[in-house]
């Protein structure tokens, strides 16, 4: 296991490498363009998503949904701006697919009635020392 991290690891870059090598001798100076682009996205998605992530969880609670849901949206989102953050073409493939992954569908059915909303009726004696 610890040889095929190491070879993902040292892998990766060097196609990253090889890849910006060969962008670079089709279209030459753009690609520093592409690059630092891609950085700065990849930097705004991830404050961004560091901005709304609190407040859509707090709104899945909110309305009786389950927050893994929005874990998942969020954890995609942030995998993504790293991924665009790390230079290369095949990681700015990566991101652009999770970022265009659908989300699951939100159920339609009735909605779950709010505590506040609960009345407990009954009857009550006090009883006293």
């Amino acid at each position: 296991m610890k040889f095929a991290f190491a070879i993902i690891a040292l892998g990766l870059p060097a196609l990253e490498l090889a890849g910006i090598y060969q962008i670079w001798q089709a279209i030459g100076a753009w690609t520093l363009l592409w690059l630092m682009l891609a950085v700065a996205a990849g930097v705004w998605l991830l404050r961004r998503e560091q901005l709304e992530f609190l407040p859509r969880l707090m709104y899945a609670a909110f309305e009786g949904e389950t927050p893994l849901a929005a874990l998942w949206a969020s954890g995609r989102r942030v995998l993504a701006a790293l991924l665009l953050i790390f230079p290369g073409a095949l990681s700015d493939v990566l991101a652009l697919v999770l970022l265009l992954w659908p989300s699951p569908p939100r159920p339609r059915g009735p909605r779950r009635p709010r505590a506040a909303d609960e009345v407990i009726e009954g009857e009550y004696r006090r009883v006293d020392d």
